[in-house]
């Protein structure tokens, strides 16, 4: 009972001398190491710590100073490693240290030596050695019984140090890859900035002269290729005003100007502008709905709508018929607005995906393909700011029907 209680005292020393205060790992280390060769009345006691980006053993604490830092190759034939190896208590004299003699030099010789592993969960963690007993005989078994229940203490308490370094250490290199990822795209949105609103000045000036060459007297070729023109050139005018808005909704830069404004007018302006471009691919667009008043940002909208009816022009083959349609939910109190076509669908498990950022939704005949990536998404933004929802769905026939809602009263977010 006396040798037990003993054995509790030492337990409570390790226990005490691994906890409370700011002392480093090393530091606390040092004061078991210390406890423990007192209690076993060896000279010396060390703990070797497995270093795995090197693959060696490293001590990290001993009652003897000067080989405190020194490694030990894990290949190496050693009575560390030999304990490590085998996965228990390795115990030698004087005769059986000599054959480890030419693999493993240290800064002093032994007469004999115990070297218990350290390991946790099944994994290994390291090494404690107990050097040179008082009787040179070696530790008793129920020394090395007592020394391996220390080393269970000891081996939950390096396990969660080295949890908790491996946390804090992949914490800090997360932070520093998040931190370069976020300099990376601000250098990107920055550059992409610059360029686009360089392209403003060319493509107003090419606009300009298309269009005035457009009043000209033209043969039916010259015509042709001036409205191709044009109507290319108004594409990339808004792709360019896409790339900039999108950039300034993400940014929360953008302002809302609210203005009273009859949807079913905006509609129909925006229709005439396509009608070269309806002219040239054989489609129609049909609008229906009432005039209607709301308190909506009319460029933002009208770009919304613009954005639509260019993909389902896109879309459509020679022959087929887009349907505009407005009307009002006097239940939800909002004004839904549908573009509705007549060409492929689109995928149920990506209809909540074409509205992210430079999301296209392939190549070939069977799929439809967004022009930039960034029009159906500068419509979810814009849209969300009015307050309303923008989704997408099969019509009824065949094709795509894109809807939008504008509630009555809009939320401010400007």
């Amino acid at each position: 009972m006396a040798a037990e209680a003993v054995f509790r005292t030492l337990v409570h020393k390790v226990v005490e001398g691994l906890s409370g205060d700011t002392a480093t790992l090393d530091e606390r280390l040092q004061r078991v190491v210390h406890i423990l060769a007192g209690y076993f009345k060896v000279e010396k006691c060390s703990v070797m710590i497995i270093n795995k980006d090197d693959m060696t053993l490293e001590v990290r604490a001993s009652t003897n100073l000067s080989i405190i830092g020194m490694k030990r190759r894990l290949s190496d034939v050693t009575v560390a490693t030999r304990a490590l190896i085998e996965d228990a208590p390795f115990q030698a004299d004087k005769k059986r240290l000599s054959y480890f003699t030419p693999a493993d030099r240290s800064r002093y010789s032994s007469s004999n030596s115990l070297s218990i592993p350290i390991r946790y969960d099944n994994k290994k963690i390291g090494v404690m050695n107990l050097t040179d007993t008082g009787s040179h005989r070696g530790l008793t078994k129920r020394q090395v019984k007592e020394a391996a229940e220390i080393i269970d203490y000891l081996a939950v308490y390096l396990y969660a140090s080295q949890a908790r370094n491996f946390l804090v250490n992949r914490t800090i290199k997360y932070k520093d890859a998040v931190s370069q990822l976020v300099s990376t795209n601000e250098m990107k949105a920055n550059l992409t900035s610059f360029i686009v609103h360089d392209l403003k000045g060319p493509i107003s000036t090419i606009m300009a002269n298309l269009d005035m060459l457009s009043h000209e007297v033209l043969n039916e070729q010259q015509m042709e290729s001036v409205n191709l023109a044009l109507n290319d050139v108004y594409k990339m005018q808004r792709m360019v005003m896409n790339i900039l808005d999108v950039q300034k909704m993400e940014e929360g830069k953008i302002k809302i100007y609210r203005q009273e404004t009859d949807i079913c007018e905006l509609a129909g302006r925006e229709i005439a502008a396509f009608k070269n471009l309806l002219v040239m691919n054989g489609t129609a667009i049909v609008l229906e709905g009432e005039p209607r008043m709301l308190y909506i940002d009319e460029s933002l909208i009208g770009r919304t709508i613009s954005n639509l009816l260019i993909n389902a022009i896109e879309h459509s083959a020679e022959g087929q018929q887009i349907t505009v349609g407005i009307r009002h939910d006097a239940v939800m109190k909002e004004t839904v607005v549908s573009i509705a076509d007549e060409g492929i669908r689109i995928p149920d498990d990506l209809k909540e995906k074409i509205f992210d950022k430079y999301f296209q939704l392939g190549t070939g005949k069977m799929y439809r393909k967004t022009s930039t990536g960034l029009g159906l998404t500068f419509c979810k933004l814009a849209i969300d700011a009015h307050g309303g929802r923008l989704w997408v769905e099969d019509n009824d026939k065949c094709g795509t029907r894109f809807i939008f809602t504008l509630p009555e009263k809009l939320k401010r977010r400007d």
